[in-house]
């Protein structure tokens, strides 16, 4: 099959990290996957190196490596050394390297909750430069769910002022997405979630320019108090306190409302993110203390949780 995508991301990238003097010195060129896999190929013609590549992401992945082992630079997460020639070293012979995975993800749940819950696009862009450089291939976006959340709950009962009662502060964010805990003494302000929503929009359409796929957290019942009394029949577990923070109410998973509450969030998350064909849920994330599940059905409830994400997203 002949190539499809541009490789005009990965060279705007490029330009970011290294400048044009250096990015001015590389071709890159697209070219089809064989055997499934990712791959790239790295070699010097005319005083110019030339990088072949099955995503831009791999383009750039091609451009780490070369970094690394032929020009014996650097640029990581953690900064960069960049004392390079005024004209790039050419490697002395063909350099091919496949993918020894497929799926090579990045970021912990809780990583924007500790290191930048209000950084910039600035920030992102260059996060997510460098992971491409480094062959990562699906990046967690977390940013942006408190709009889910906000939009969705709407739905079933909830006013705007409650739920940015209920929503954390950016920095808490992630553990409220793991159903740790929720809420803070002073109310989430709109102009936060507006922000996160925008920065996590840009951060998912890159992703996908460089042929990198965002992973969208999904919903597996965390609902704030009150959700039965405002949907009558619903069957909603309390899951107690963690770590001295009350943590949100659990919504069956086998209960009907799960599954209206689910296709509304799908719905909602995509039509302010785009697509995917990845997320990411941990129920019952350290635990409900007690161990008391409420007897909810923890098999069955799986299956209805994946049910919903697969109605959803069939792919």
């Amino acid at each position: 099959g002949n190539p499809t995508f541009d490789v005009a991301p990965a060279r705007a990238s490029l330009t970011r990290l290294v400048g044009n003097k250096y990015a001015d010195q590389v071709d890159l060129h697209a070219v089809p996957k064989l055997h499934q896999g990712d791959y790239f190929r790295i070699a010097g013609r005319d005083h110019h190196l030339v990088i072949e590549g099955t995503s831009p992401a791999t383009l750039l992945a091609g451009f780490g490596w070369y970094l690394e082992y032929v020009a014996h630079a650097s640029i990581s997460l953690n900064g960069e050394q960049l004392d390079l020639p005024e004209t790039l070293p050419m490697p002395t012979q063909v350099i091919l390297q496949e993918a020894n995975g497929s799926n090579r993800f990045a970021l912990n749940d809780v990583d924007e909750g500790y290191t930048e819950p209000y950084a910039s696009w600035d920030y992102w862009q260059h996060k997510i430069d460098v992971l491409a450089l480094h062959g990562i291939n699906q990046v967690l976006v977390y940013q942006g769910q408190d709009k889910v959340y906000e939009q969705t709950l709407q739905d079933f009962g909830y006013t705007h002022d409650d739920l940015l009662k209920w929503i954390p502060q950016a920095a808490h964010q992630p553990w409220w997405l793991l159903q740790n805990l929720c809420c803070s003494p002073d109310p989430l302000s709109q102009s936060v979630i507006d922000q996160r929503a925008d920065l996590a929009r840009k951060m998912a359409d890159r992703l996908r320019q460089l042929g990198m796929i965002p992973v969208f957290p999904g919903f597996y019942g965390t609902v704030p108090p009150g959700f039965a009394s405002k949907n009558p029949g619903a069957h909603v577990v309390p899951t107690g306190v963690w770590d001295g923070y009350q943590r949100p109410d659990w919504l069956d998973p086998n209960d009907h409302w799960f599954a209206k509450v689910a296709a509304d969030f799908y719905r909602k998350q995509t039509a302010l993110f785009g697509d995917s064909s990845m997320y990411k849920m941990d129920p019952l994330h350290e635990g409900i203390e007690g161990g008391d599940n409420g007897g909810i059905d923890l098999v069955t409830a799986t299956r209805s949780i994946q049910a919903a994400l697969n109605r959803a997203h069939p792919d």
